[in-house]
């Protein structure tokens, strides 16, 4: 399904609230809720909870020592 997300548009948008700082991520304009889509949501969060340990702690889980999602039907 070469080209299922093109033209769809990620955005990472920072909000601070106090001594906080807010990460408002969305990947929108998908034409369809395949599973590809399904594993591409996935892999943001996974991506983004790396971002938050390696922020936090200095250290993350980058690629290719992530969490792995396999949907096998895309």
């Amino acid at each position: 399904k070469e080209g299922e997300w093109k033209d769809t548009m990620i955005t990472f948008d920072l909000e601070q609230d106090d001594d906080q700082l807010f990460i408002n991520f969305s990947h929108r304009g998908w034409a369809a809720q395949t599973n590809l889509c399904a594993h591409c949501n996935t892999k943001w969060a996974v991506f983004l909870l790396s971002l938050k340990d390696y922020l936090e702690t200095g250290k993350g889980r980058p690629f290719p020592h992530d969490v792995q999602v396999n949907h096998t039907d895309f």
